[in-house]
């Protein structure tokens, strides 16, 4: 068996939010999982939280967040 993925802190601040609306994390939603449809509002939170050199350490791709998603299609 593999060993669990460490998730990084945007995606469980996404995760966070969809749990407070009660929307399901991992149901596909425009063809991504749904915690994806609320990384903009996290970003708003931690960016108004952390510092910048935090930001960077702590969201990979910062300013434009790289997003797992283990069924992303190879062609788009």
């Amino acid at each position: 068996m593999a060993p669990r993925r460490e998730k990084p802190p945007l995606e469980l601040a996404c995760r966070a939010l969809c749990r407070l609306r009660g929307q399901p994390e991992d149901t596909r939603w425009h063809g991504a999982p749904m915690w994806h449809s609320v990384v903009h509002e996290a970003m708003v939170v931690l960016e108004a939280a952390l510092p910048k050199e935090e930001l960077h350490r702590l969201v990979p791709g910062y300013p434009f967040p790289d997003l797992y998603d283990p069924k992303q299609r190879a062609d788009g």
